[in-house]
C-alpha cells in the first residue's frame, strides 16, 4: 500500500489532467463485514480476500486506470476522461459486482458485501485530499442504496442566509478573482484573460458562481457584486500593463447588473481610475439574457462600446437570437459554447455548425471565441475553420489572478 502523500500526489496529476467535458472519477470502494468473513474462517481467510479482490477490480478497470489500495479491503480507483457522471456509474457497479463474488476458502465459501463511493473533478472540487474524503462520506449513503453506489452531494446551501453573508464578503473583500487565458490563432500568443469571481464560504466551502450570482440578483446585490469584480479585475490588468504586457481582460456581465442605474458611469469612472483603454475590458453577456430585454439592454450596452469597452456574446448558439438581431446588436464578438466544441472532432455536423458560425460572424466583422478547448485536435479544426481566438484547459486553467500576473511578470 502507498503512503497517505504518495496516494494523494497521484490524484493530483490525475485532477490537472481532468475538465468538465473529461472529468476524473475518483472513487472509494470499501468491503463490509470483513471481521465475520475472519471469525468464521480465520485471519488468513480475510489477507486472502484482500488480495483476491485487487486481483479482480484490476481485471475489471480499463487500460489508463488506477488501482490503489488503501486499506485491508478498501481501494481507491480513479478514472480520467470520463463522458459523465453516468459513465462512473457505469464503473462503479462494475467494480462492485466484481468484487462481491463468492470466493472459495477450503470448501467454504465467502462473499464480501462492497459499496462504492464516488466524486467528480472538477465538479466536486479540485484538492485531492478532499475529493477522497468526499468519495469516503459517499460510501455510506451508498450502504443504504439498492445499487451500492453512490454520489458525493454538496450539503444544502441555505439560501434564505446567503444574502447576507455575500454582502459581507463583498465589504470585506473576502472574494477572489481567477484569470484564464484566452489565446489568438495560429500562434497561440496570450492576449487576454476572462475574469472569474469565486466565493468560499467559511462553513459552507466554495459556492458555485451560478449559486452566488443567482443570490446576488434576486437580493438586490450584484450591482455592487459587479463593481467589485470589475474593479479588481481592472486592478490586476493595470498591473499587467504597466508590465508590458498588451493584454485584455473579459468579465461576465448579467443583464440585470447591466440596468443598474449609474452602471455605465461606474465603469467608465473605473477605466480611468486604473488608466485602463476602453477597449482593454471585454463584456460577455449571454444571448439569451440580452433577448430577454433587448431594447434596454442594446442601448446600454451602446454607451459602454462609446466609451471603447468591447462587447461579446457568451455562450454563442445556446439562446434564441435571430440573425437580424445579431447584425442590429452593438457586439464585436461572439463565444462559440462549449457544448458545439466539443464534439467536433467526431462529428461531421458539429464541424459544419461551428464553421456555419465562424463564417457567419466574420461577415458581420465579428471576432470568433471558441471556449471549452481541451485537445490539439479541436484546436486544429478550429484553426481550420479560422477561428480567431480560443479558450480552455488546453490553453490554461483558471488561477488566481494574483499568481497569473506574478507569472506574467516574471516573463
Amino acid at each position: 500500500m502507498l503512503n497517505r502523500a504518495a496516494v494523494l500526489a497521484d490524484v493530483a496529476a490525475r485532477v490537472r489532467q481532468a475538465s468538465p467535458d473529461a472529468p476524473l472519477g475518483v472513487l472509494v470502494l470499501r468491503a463490509q463485514r470483513v471481521r465475520d468473513i475472519e471469525l468464521t474462517l480465520g485471519y488468513a481467510a480475510g489477507e486472502a480476500l484482500g488480495h483476491a479482490m485487487q486481483d479482480a477490480l484490476e481485471a475489471a478497470v480499463r487500460p489508463g486506470d488506477r488501482v490503489i489500495r488503501i486499506g485491508a479491503h478498501d481501494f481507491l480507483v480513479l478514472l480520467p476522461a470520463l463522458r459523465g457522471r453516468s459513465h462512473a456509474a457505469l464503473g462503479a457497479a462494475k467494480f462492485v459486482r466484481a468484487l462481491q463474488q463468492p470466493l472459495d476458502f477450503d470448501g467454504q465459501r465467502a462473499q464480501p458485501i462492497v459499496v462504492a463511493g464516488i466524486a467528480m473533478a472538477p465538479e466536486d472540487g479540485e484538492d485531492p485530499e478532499l475529493l477522497c474524503r468526499r468519495a469516503d462520506r459517499a460510501c455510506d449513503d451508498a450502504m443504504h442504496g439498492v445499487e451500492r453506489y453512490a454520489f458525493w452531494t454538496a450539503p444544502p446551501i441555505p439560501l434564505d442566509t446567503l444574502h447576507d453573508d455575500l454582502r459581507a464578503a463583498i465589504a470585506d473583500n473576502r472574494l477572489s478573482v481567477h484569470l484564464q487565458p484566452v489565446a489568438v490563432l495560429p500562434d497561440r500568443v496570450i492576449h487576454g484573460y476572462e475574469a472569474l469571481s469565486r466565493w468560499t464560504h467559511p462553513r459552507l466551502g466554495r459556492i458555485p458562481p451560478d449559486v452566488f450570482i443567482g443570490v446576488a440578483e434576486r437580493g438586490g446585490t450584484i450591482g455592487e457584486l459587479t463593481r467589485w469584480n470589475v474593479n479588481v479585475a481592472l486592478r490586476h490588468l493595470a498591473t499587467l500593463r504597466a508590465s508590458g504586457k498588451p493584454v485584455r481582460i473579459s468579465i461576465n456581465l448579467s443583464a440585470v447588473a447591466l440596468q443598474v442605474p449609474g452602471f455605465v458611469d461606474q465603469v467608465l469612472d473605473l477605466l480611468r481610475l486604473w488608466n485602463v483603454p476602453g477597449d482593454a475590458l471585454v463584456f460577455e453577456i449571454t444571448e439569451s439574457a440580452l433577448m430577454r430585454d433587448v431594447e434596454r439592454c442594446s442601448h446600454l450596452l451602446a454607451q459602454l462600446r462609446a466609451g471603447g469597452v468591447r462587447i461579446a456574446i457568451d455562450d454563442f448558439g445556446t439562446g434564441y437570437s435571430s440573425l437580424a438581431y445579431l447584425r442590429q446588436l452593438p457586439v464585436d464578438a461572439i463565444k462559440i459554447d462549449r457544448s458545439f466544441i466539443r464534439d467536433m472532432v467526431g462529428d461531421l455536423r458539429a464541424r459544419r455548425i461551428v464553421g456555419t458560425m465562424i463564417e457567419l460572424a466574420h461577415d458581420l466583422d465579428l471576432v470568433v471565441v471558441a471556449e471549452g478547448i481541451e485537445d490539439e485536435a479541436t484546436l486544429a479544426l478550429l484553426q481550420d475553420a479560422g477561428c480567431d481566438a480560443v479558450q480552455g484547459y488546453l490553453i490554461g486553467r483558471p488561477a488566481l489572478a494574483d499568481d497569473v500576473v506574478q507569472r506574467a511578470q516574471a516573463r
